[in-house]
């Protein structure tokens, strides 16, 4: 893990250098993988800055837990809370959601994510910066990411690591012990936890991934995320060129 942390180092400079940008801008949650991600990325020795982007789901823990992981990483931390763009936005937008439709925290959990999107890309745009994103192998395998949302970057640096590969690379990394022990959460609403949501635990996807067998029910439930998500994985469909002069 310490060869592959130098590999990913020089691997997202690389990609600094090949967008000519400056620096770098990365959302940070509280949680373990923005917290891995704002480490390494200061081991690069480029400018960069975090973004804490609470809403009004956001737990006070885990405001804490962001600023003790850009504490932690030296990292510069940005605080604007999305709560007034968020209201204003279902406000003056209402007549576009079906207020009967299935998940309704969902729906309104991927506005938020959507909204901290469009401040990434507002900052990077600003200062010559990419966006750096945080999600792994085993949420890109179960789509449980945001489309255009925390999906929506320019690197993703930990695309190739299981859960269980981050957790190694922030030990690695000095990343505050608090941090590692808490419980993986999107935030979409209070106590909400990403392996209550999924019916699936990280372990059972992380053994998954390594081709070891697992239980029926955890099997179920990453194949039914997995479909679910396809459209998630790939680029716009797009019908094939016309045959016209």
């Amino acid at each position: 893990m310490k060869d592959y942390l130098a590999y990913l180092i020089q691997w997202v400079e690389q990609q600094r250098q090949d967008y000519n940008a400056l620096g770098y801008v990365v959302g940070i949650s509280g949680g373990i993988d923005s917290a891995v991600v704002s480490h390494l990325l200061m081991r690069t020795g480029a400018p960069v800055q975090g973004l804490l982007l609470p809403s009004a789901t956001t737990s006070t823990q885990d405001v804490e837990d962001a600023k003790l992981v850009a504490e932690s990483a030296k990292c510069p931390l940005l605080t604007l809370p999305i709560t007034p763009l968020y209201e204003c936005f279902m406000d003056s937008m209402s007549p576009l959601f079906n207020q009967n439709a299935q998940h309704q925290a969902v729906i309104k959990g991927n506005v938020q994510a959507r909204l901290r999107m469009l401040a990434l890309y507002a900052y990077a745009q600003s200062h010559q910066a990419i966006v750096v994103g945080t999600d792994n192998a085993a949420e890109w395998f179960t789509g449980y990411f945001t489309k255009f949302g925390d999906g929506g970057v320019d690197i993703a640096p930990l695309l190739a690591l299981r859960k269980e590969q981050v957790y190694e690379l922030a030990r690695l990394l000095n990343v505050p012990q608090q941090i590692l022990t808490k419980a993986p959460s999107a935030g979409l609403w209070e106590g909400q936890t990403d392996e209550q949501e999924m019916g699936v635990t990280y372990q059972e996807i992380d053994a998954f991934l390594r081709g070891e067998p697992i239980s029926a029910q955890g099997r179920k439930q990453i194949d039914f995320w997995h479909q679910r998500s396809r459209h998630k994985r790939r680029l716009p469909a797009s019908p094939v060129k016309p045959k016209l002069p």
